[in-house]
């Protein structure tokens, strides 16, 4: 919901048009530093590995600069309005991520990787915006997973449903 907030905000400030496309791609941009728990799937499991290199902004930087010159091979263009607003989904997962991580987290090694391969340090707040405490490994059930996502979406939710629609209508 943030990345679509941030896509959202970047499109009405530059004039980009918002067509499907636009949402498609923030909506996938926002969820993609998420896809290093596919390496647990194949069995590299601990914190070394989530929240480390795929949520890097200079990864990131890597990604966005790959996709941009990627989407110049294409058959149909793409505006670059678009694509910044992509960007600006993209961006602001880690950096949510930073501000809902809290030292429960971030001491045991869950803190996010922004500044990898150059900096090792992993960073969290020590004060969360919202404190995530649950561990998502120990969770057994929806229910567990819904008490754990509940005070992000509420706190989150809301102010990206806010920006979203003032985005929109304004």
């Amino acid at each position: 919901m943030v990345g679509l907030a941030a896509a959202a905000l970047v499109a009405r400030v530059t004039g980009a048009p918002r067509g499907p496309e636009l949402w498609i791609g923030a909506f996938i941009a926002s969820g993609l530093p998420d896809l290093d728990i596919v390496l647990e799937w194949v069995g590299l499991k601990g914190p070394r590995y989530h929240r480390n290199a795929s949520h890097s902004l200079f990864v990131i930087g890597a990604l966005a600069l790959g996709v941009w010159a990627g989407l110049g091979l294409l058959p149909v263009q793409l505006d670059w309005r678009v694509w910044l607003a992509w960007l600006a989904a993209l961006v602001s997962h880690p950096l949510l991520d930073v501000l809902t991580t809290g030292p429960s987290l971030g001491e045991r090694g869950y803190g996010i990787g922004v500044l990898w391969p150059l900096g090792r340090k992993r960073w969290y707040m020590e004060r969360p915006l919202v404190d995530q405490t649950t561990e998502w490994e120990s969770c057994r059930s929806l229910g567990e997973v819904w008490r754990g996502l509940k005070p992000e979406l509420l706190v989150f939710g809301s102010v990206s449903l806010v920006v979203l629609v003032l985005a929109l209508v304004l």
